[in-house]
């Protein structure tokens, strides 16, 4: 499913603000995956501008807080497989055992409608199943299992003419039965049996991190701390955040405006650094500078417009070829005058020396955020593995790239201010433990509020020692479905956009309604700006921590070296002489 999101606006100093984004899109993260080639899939769906100007004199509605509590279940083991053939099959599906490797009597073929196959279930308990089919295509098809007929996910079989498994992870159903069918179904698809099996993965879900540490091992007391706070409150609070238009903080003003409370975050872009001259990429970096004066965060990713060639951010609209930057030479810590020797002689390309020039002019401004004590949550190099984008070009480019990015930045231009966040679709294309701080997804489908665990549960399956976070989304996720599933992102960020505002400024709820809004806003479980603990409390608390951690050290060491002195002190001795006893 190939959907698409608009950019965060670009303000222009003459023209209004539009919601078409100057008519650019991104496309989005439509897939996540552990290994694109594998057989056995499994999706990851669970049921269940005019910028606005903030004033000191605009008012901002009361909203009483609502208490927000997670719905208790218990777990009971089940499993059941029910063969294809036993269903109720009718019109021009049929029974067949032509196809080999089938289980069972037969399997069915040629379903034409929802209608022509189903297969009724018995759940014991008002709990969270795993549902899978066995299907088998000649070619790649794409269909969807639906329950009750309600589309659990859409998924694509591989065509290569064996059975293999769909499995449909997390989806709550009621006590009581429930009829499983296929939507737009294909009358070549072969189903040969069906299988439940109630989860424990929500009941067992974990967010503990087991002391986690920033992996730039120089980074400022400052940067630690918000890391420290963003790790102590992963599983237990949901930090709020905001894409912002860029240059203006239109979508966090206007949420104040709706609910009350500002974003604990505003997300920006480094679109504009490289490649325009519009004010807006000044007026970007004050908007940012003023936001983290009124006591928010800041984060930024980066559109990295492609630095030669044709000027655009996605692969279809331009000739630069990442894989062609690609050198074993050790560039990344190298000043700009000896990159470019490298290139006269002709030891490095022409790409690799732009990619570096951008590299620089982006530092620089994150280095001026950082000498105003403004810590980073940074974004680079997001949705790689989906293609859309010049550096996702293949694996082994863009994690070359990001070791470049990454090394660059943290060794030789020194921005101790960054906490790095990979933006995932494949586990194939992480870029390891060592170079990444959080675990992110993006997350568009339109109507679904549900708090996407699957997703949660995905990225955990990648690192357990990295908290996860919901980077963009085109709609919130319900509160109450976060609670539910136990989906507790460290944060979340609203795309903005005509994801937010109507072309007028005006709140659009066509993806998230206004009482929607406010609850997610207005609740015990998400923390708004007005709740973040202030920069000096974070390095109060994180002093602490390190504190208590030392002595907790120390005294394993101290009991450690107790327990092992009484042995130590009689092996130290010397052999005793003995007297044999008189007769």
């Amino acid at each position: 499913m190939n959907r698409k999101k608009l950019l965060p606006l670009v303000l222009a100093a003459s023209i209004a603000l539009s919601a078409s984004g100057c008519g650019s899109n991104i496309a989005t993260n439509s897939r996540i995956s552990e290994d694109n080639s594998v057989t056995a899939t499994t999706t990851t769906a669970v049921t269940s501008k005019k910028e606005t100007e903030t004033t000191t004199s605009q008012k901002a509605p009361e909203i009483l807080e609502q208490m927000v509590i997670g719905n208790i279940m218990t777990y009971t083991k089940y499993a059941i497989t029910k063969q294809a053939e036993d269903g109720a099959v009718s019109g021009s599906a049929k029974v067949d055992t032509t196809r080999e490797g089938y289980y069972g009597k037969g399997y069915v073929t040629g379903i034409s409608k929802p209608e022509e196959w189903s297969v009724e279930f018995e759940m014991p308990q008002s709990q969270y199943y795993h549902v899978a089919i066995a299907i088998a295509t000649d070619a790649k098809t794409k269909n969807a299992l639906m329950m009750d007929g309600k589309r659990l996910s859409e998924f694509s079989t591989t065509g290569n003419g064996h059975f293999e498994i769909i499995t449909v992870k997390n989806n709550y159903f009621e006590k009581g039965k429930h009829t499983l069918s296929l939507e737009n179904a294909d009358p070549k698809a072969d189903i040969d049996y069906c299988y439940i099996k109630a989860s424990e993965d929500i009941a067992n879900i974990s967010f503990d991190l087991s002391d986690p540490q920033l992996s730039n091992a120089a980074s400022d007391e400052n940067t630690k701390a918000l890391y420290h706070y963003l790790c102590s409150t992963y599983g237990s609070k949901v930090i709020l955040g905001q894409h912002d238009t860029v240059g203006t903080n239109a979508e966090t003003d206007l949420i104040y405006k709706t609910t009350g409370k500002y974003p604990a975050v505003r997300f920006g872009d480094m679109m504009l650094q490289t490649a325009s001259t519009d004010p807006a990429k000044e007026t970007e970096l004050s908007s940012a500078e003023k936001y983290a004066k009124d006591g928010g965060l800041i984060g930024y990713m980066w559109h990295w417009t492609a630095p030669m060639g044709s000027r655009s951010y996605y692969a279809s609209e331009t000739d630069f070829d990442l894989s062609k930057a690609v050198t074993a030479e050790k560039v990344a810590t190298m000043p700009i005058e000896d990159i470019r020797k490298l290139e006269q002689e002709k030891k490095i390309s022409s790409e690799c020396l732009a990619l570096i020039n951008d590299i620089d002019t982006v530092s620089e401004k994150l280095k001026g955020l950082g000498e105003k004590g403004i810590s980073v949550i940074w974004r680079p190099l997001h949705e790689a593995s989906n293609g859309y984008f010049w550096w996702g070009k293949d694996e082994k480019s863009y994690k070359w790239l990001w070791n470049l990015l990454y090394t660059r930045q943290t060794q030789y231009h020194k921005l101790n201010n960054l906490i790095w966040v990979w933006s995932a679709q494949n586990a194939n294309w992480y870029v390891g433990d060592n170079m990444c701080d959080i675990i992110s997804v993006d997350i568009y489908d339109e109507g679904n509020t549900d708090g996407n665990v699957n997703s949660l549960l995905f990225l955990q399956s990648i690192s357990k020692k990295k908290p996860v976070a919901m980077s963009e989304c085109g709609n919130f996720p319900s509160i109450q479905s976060i609670a539910d599933e136990k989906a507790m992102w460290t944060y979340i960020g609203q795309w903005g956009g005509n994801f937010m505002m109507n072309e007028d400024g005006s709140l659009s709820e066509k993806y998230n309604t206004k009482q929607q809004l406010q609850l997610m806003y207005n609740n015990n479980l998400t923390v708004t700006r007005d709740k973040l603990p202030s920069a000096d409390k974070r390095l109060e608390d994180y002093k602490k921590a390190e504190e208590e951690k030392k002595k907790a050290a120390q005294t394993t060491t101290t009991t450690t070296a107790a327990v092992q002195e009484p042995q130590a002190d009689t092996q130290s001795q010397p052999p005793q002489e003995t007297t044999a006893p008189s007769e």
